[in-house]
């Protein structure tokens, strides 16, 4: 098949290292089963606080296209104005409206004029569209219909699960109902725990039409050969080989609640326990979390990694001694399955998404969100009970044993987009 690849998001958001691995993994599953594609991105991160270019990666098998999206700048001038004048942290309602609808509609015409001069000048004659996020949605039913194939769309959570039941709901948050109500031949969500089956029985989509799919893993080949020696030196001066490691892996948003962890630590440092936590992972928060940091007199013990390659991730992970996730929204996200294989205990949050993967006591320790104190005692305690560890490592290596890697979980994918394409040509 030829598969043309219409995205909002960007593949590598954070300096060529890190950032969507489950876009990545699935431009990697589709060349992996012999199909061409080509990728349509914007010119710029479209969900970034800053205006900066976009990493384009090279020479992995497919070619991205940039749409230029000039409109972008002036867009998020009128949004940083209407930020300061409202003197708030967020954006008053109604200007958010008019700023994500004009941001749908005009990434849908870039995406629409690029991917048409790609198919014309290029000679691309795509057998499917996949389009990336509910922002892309519109422009990937669009080339659907232009050139008479089914369209694909890919949606990575949602946050309309508990607004539901409220009224006019796909009126008020129009961009986020976009990936469920624009039509597509296939509706594909992401089993994260933000709940996007709910959604789409709300919003009576066929069964016939949907995917709720979990994602995958990818697990080195072989165990990292990094020394902990080695990985001390290459991340700087201030991490200690002799300390017990604490990782955390996510980008740095507000939702993600790092501020949690950071208390936690200052509860184990109090504790005597000897501890560092490593923040792989960057973002807007992050000169927040640091002065935060600075406060609790944490400053040598919490390692600022910035973005870590992949390989880097198994490597720290391999020599961890506890993995640290604390967010607001879900917990059920690629960090915490990929801690899993590695064998790591979690400390956590009590979460939903997160009850059929993580058992307190039994490979985790789980805090109410807002019981920092909790979450502190339980920090010290996996770390002070050498046999608690190795409990909860090998209780994790049984639950990594039953999830998809990603190669698996692609090759299901890549069978129901095949079906797609012959149904259409036959």
């Amino acid at each position: 098949m030829k598969i043309l690849h219409i995205s909002a998001l960007p593949v590598w958001s954070m300096d060529g290292k890190g950032g969507m691995p489950s876009l990545r993994e699935t431009l990697k599953g589709h060349i992996r089963a012999n199909h061409e594609i080509e990728m349509i991105s914007p010119y710029y991160d479209l969900f970034s606080d800053d205006l900066k270019p976009l990493h384009i990666e090279r020479g992995k098998g497919y070619s991205i296209h940039v749409a230029p999206c000039s409109w972008l700048p002036p867009l998020k001038r009128f949004r940083n104005r209407v930020s300061k004048i409202s003197g708030r942290n967020s954006i008053p309602y109604p200007f958010r409206w008019i700023i994500n609808v004009s941001m749908l509609l005009l990434l849908t015409l870039s995406l629409l004029i690029k991917a048409r001069k790609v198919c014309k000048y290029g000679k691309f004659k795509p057998d499917l569209i996949y389009a990336h996020n509910q922002y892309a949605s519109l422009s990937g039913f669009f080339l659907g219909q232009i050139f008479e194939i089914p369209n694909v769309t890919r949606l990575y959570g949602t946050f309309l699960a508990d607004l539901m039941n409220k009224p006019f709901v796909y009126f008020r948050y129009p961009t986020a109902a976009a990936g469920y109500l624009i039509p597509s031949t296939l509706l594909i969500c992401a089993n994260d725990g933000t709940r996007g089956d709910e959604v789409a029985g709300k919003f009576n989509l066929s069964s016939q039409r949907f995917r709720f799919w979990q994602n995958g893993i990818d697990p080195p080949s072989k165990k990292p050969t990094t020394t902990r020696k080695e990985l001390v030196d290459r991340f700087g001066p201030t991490l200690r080989e002799n300390s017990q490691w604490a990782i955390s892996c996510s980008r740095l948003s507000s939702w993600k609640r790092i501020d949690r962890m950071l208390h936690a630590l200052e509860i184990c440092r109090n504790k005597g326990v000897d501890c560092q936590l490593l923040i792989a992972g960057d973002g807007p928060e992050k000169e927040e979390l640091q002065d935060l940091a600075k406060n609790l007199n944490l400053t040598e013990n919490v390692i600022w990694l910035g973005s870590v390659a992949h390989d880097d991730i198994w490597a720290l992970m391999n020599f961890a001694d506890v993995f640290l996730i604390t967010n607001d929204v879900t917990n059920r996200c690629n960090p915490l399955y990929e801690a899993a294989w590695a064998g790591l205990p979690v400390v956590s949050v009590i979460d939903p998404s997160t009850s059929d993967l993580l058992q307190h006591r039994t490979n985790s320790l789980l805090a109410e969100k807002d019981d920092n104190q909790a979450l502190g005692n339980y920090l010290s305690e996996v770390l002070e009970d050498e046999g608690l560890r190795i409990k909860f490592q090998s209780e994790q290596k049984k639950l990594a044993s039953s999830f998809w890697t990603w190669e698996e979980r692609m090759k299901v994918e890549v069978k129901e987009l095949e079906k797609l394409v012959f149904k259409s040509e036959n």
